[in-house]
Formats: structure tokens, C-alpha cells, sequence
């Protein structure tokens, strides 16, 4: 087991520790009592620890986690991203390869259906794709306007049904989806006279409000990301000029916005970050999460910056360029920098890194099943 034994003397040496300091142990001795000790701090809960934690480990990655991993948001980065992206919005004609935003004409109907419209499909903008095919859910309010229509999903809830079998999303939550949509309609004929218009002018034009309003309810089905999109959407169509906090309309952060803003460094860390199995409950993917959303809007905010700039109207008017131009095209896992706008933007000792994945949620399936005692065994299933 030298292989081991190399591993052992190579975290002494990463500490400041000399390897010739450790007892003789023989290597299956060595590796016994490490991963023993290893195992008990990492994995099993002991008589002391409170029953919130599986273990002391996630009891000090809890509290913890932002000063072990050091993220920073590197202003020098993201004004190198705004000036790669601002020849792209300032004459998108010559760069067809990159699309700023979703191929979808609203044409032909007025700014309330298509608020309205919005609205209902961003409640539902989670695991499915709602313009798969070539769906249009504009032209089909031009045959099925009842499908978006407050008063008439109120007093015929049967029309959700047939509205989340046009986006195929019966299946995927389908429950959960379908009282979405009803509370959401609920909640517009109870306090916006009917229509998601009227939150505009009801809201004072505050984007912040507009978004928290959505957001923080929960029983509406919008999250923030939701939120931001649907936002995002109503100042790209013009509809919606905020008169405040549009700053808080962030890119949506997904794997692919999180993988661009890792290998371009507008957000740092100390290290590559830790594999799924250590982040218990996933500190590091709520910290990567939020701080890439950050780093995006500071991106935006910096554009600003630029003499003669062409800067959308929020940061979130980035995400479809970053998401699907960008993540999906081109910095993928195994990327190709020779044909990606920034290429030299990214340092070439981040250009390897790679996002955070989420292994489980509190509660769901995941660390919950792995929680064992100082008897041992245990472990995560499926």
C-alpha cells in the first residue's frame, strides 16, 4: 500500500508536518487508523452531536465552508468579460454564432397577454423546455387565450391541465405544478385586478419588490431564478422599465453559468472546488450559487463602465448568451477555447475547473440516509 503511504506523507508535508515524525507503522496500520479516524469525523454522529448534524464534519463545514473555500469576486475579470461581450450587443448581426436571447417573437399580441403569458410559463420553467419543438406559447395564446386568463383558470382549474400537457410537463412535479399555476392565478385576481401587468405599477416599478414579491412566497412556484427570468423577459420586450433595484436581476446560475464564471475567474477560489461527496448538504453549491450570481451582476454593473456601452437592460439579459451560446456550445467539460469569445479572457490556470454538483437537499433523499452512529456502517443509497 506504498500509494497510501505516499498520500499520508504528502498531506504531512501540505501541513508543515515532517513525514519522519509519524510512529513505524506498518501500511495497513497506517491506513486503519487514519481512515478510522477519518470516517468517525466525516460520516458518524456521536452521543455529543445535536441531531441536526450527521456528523462533527457537517457541523464545521456549516459554519465554515466560506472561509475554506475563499471565493472572491475578481473586479478585473468581470470588466474583461464586459468588454469581450459588448461588441456582441453593440452589433449582434455579425456574430450570428451567439445568441443574446431566445429565438421567440412575441408578435401580434399586447403587452398585458404577454405579461400574462410570461407569467404562467415562468411558474413552470423548471426541468422542461418550454419552447422544445419549436413550442411558442405566444401564438398559441392567439388559440387557446383562456389558458392564460386569470378569471377563467379561477373558475375552470380543468384548463391547467390542458395547458401543462401542451408544455409536457405532467409528469415532472405534475401535481405540484398544477397548484402552482392556480395559487399564482389566485393571487393575481386577488391582489392585481387579474393581470401580472398591474404588478408593475402596484409594485412601484421596483424590480426588488417585484422579485421578492414572487420569490418569497413559495406557494406561487417562483423562485428566485424563475423570478429573475420572467423580469428579465419583460425589460428585454420593453414592457417593464424598472425604477429601481434592477440590478437584482440576475443571470439565472445553472452548471453552465457557474462553469464560465469559474474558468474566466470573475469568481475565484482557493482550490478547485470539493467533489458532491463532501459537500454535505451543499454549503458549497448554495456559496458557488450565489456568489457567481454576484460576479455576473458585478460584470454588468462594470459594463457600465464602457464609453458608448450597448449594456442590456439587467445582468440577467446575459444568461442566454452565457447559458446556451457559450455553456452549451462551446465551454463545455471538455471545452473548445479556440472558438469562444473568451479565450483571452480566461487565465490559463482556470480554464480546467469545473462547477459544483448538488448531491442532495434536507429532508430529500441523499445525506439523510447516510446518518449512522458510532457503530459504523451506514451510508448513502438510492
Amino acid at each position: 500500500m506504498t500509494e497510501f503511504r505516499a498520500f499520508i506523507d504528502e498531506l504531512l508535508e501540505s501541513l508543515g508536518v515532517p513525514p519522519s515524525s509519524i510512529p513505524k507503522l506498518s501500511d495497513d496500520e497506517l491506513a486503519a487508523r487514519f481512515l478510522d479516524r477519518l470516517n468517525k469525523f466525516m460520516y458518524q454522529r456521536d452521543n455529543k452531536l445535536s441531531s441536526n448534524y450527521i456528523s462533527r464534519f457537517h457541523k464545521f463545514w456549516e459554519k465554515n465552508h466560506p472561509e475554506v473555500l475563499g471565493l472572491i469576486i475578481d473586479d478585473k475579470q468581470c470588466l474583461k468579460v464586459a468588454k469581450a461581450i459588448e461588441p456582441i450587443y453593440a452589433e449582434p448581426d455579425k456574430f450570428l454564432q451567439y445568441q443574446i436571447k431566445p429565438p421567440i417573437s412575441r408578435a401580434g399580441i399586447s403587452d398585458k397577454a404577454v405579461t400574462n403569458v410570461r407569467f404562467f410559463t415562468a411558474i413552470q420553467d423548471f426541468k422542461i423546455n418550454i419552447h422544445k419543438g419549436g413550442r411558442n406559447p405566444f401564438d398559441q395564446y392567439k388559440r387557446t387565450p383562456e389558458w392564460f386568463t386569470t378569471s377563467e383558470i379561477v373558475k375552470d382549474p380543468e384548463l391547467i391541465n390542458r395547458f401543462l400537457s401542451y408544455l409536457e410537463a405532467t409528469g415532472s412535479q405534475g401535481d405540484k405544478r398544477y397548484k402552482w399555476m392556480l395559487a399564482a392565478a389566485e393571487f393575481l385576481s386577488d391582489e392585481h385586478q387579474g393581470d401580472a401587468y398591474n404588478m408593475f405599477k402596484n409594485y412601484k416599478a421596483d424590480a426588488g419588490i417585484i422579485r421578492d414579491e414572487l420569490a418569497s412566497r413559495g406557494y406561487l412556484g417562483y423562485s428566485y431564478k424563475k423570478a429573475d427570468m420572467f423580469l428579465r423577459d419583460m425589460a428585454e420586450w420593453g414592457i417593464w422599465k424598472y425604477s429601481k433595484n434592477t440590478q437584482l436581476v440576475d443571470v439565472a446560475s445553472d452548471s453552465n453559468t457557474m462553469r464560465i464564471a469559474l474558468r474566466t475567474a470573475v469568481v475565484r477560489t482557493r482550490f478547485p472546488l470539493f467533489t458532491s461527496y463532501l459537500d454535505v448538504y451543499c454549503y458549497q453549491y448554495g456559496l458557488v450559487d450565489e456568489e457567481v450570481a454576484k460576479a455576473w451582476r458585478r460584470a454588468w454593473e462594470l459594463w457600465s463602465t464602457l464609453p458608448n456601452n450597448h449594456r442590456p437592460p439587467t445582468p440577467a439579459s446575459m444568461d442566454y448568451l452565457l447559458y446556451k451560446s457559450i455553456g452549451k456550445a462551446i465551454c463545455r467539460p471538455k471545452p473548445k477555447c479556440y472558438m469562444c469569445l473568451f479565450d483571452s479572457v480566461c487565465p490559463k490556470d482556470t480554464r480546467h475547473l469545473n462547477p459544483p454538483k448538488s448531491i442532495s437537499q434536507k429532508g430529500m433523499t441523499g445525506w439523510d440516509s447516510g446518518v449512522t452512529n458510532e457503530g459504523g456502517g451506514g451510508g448513502i443509497m438510492s
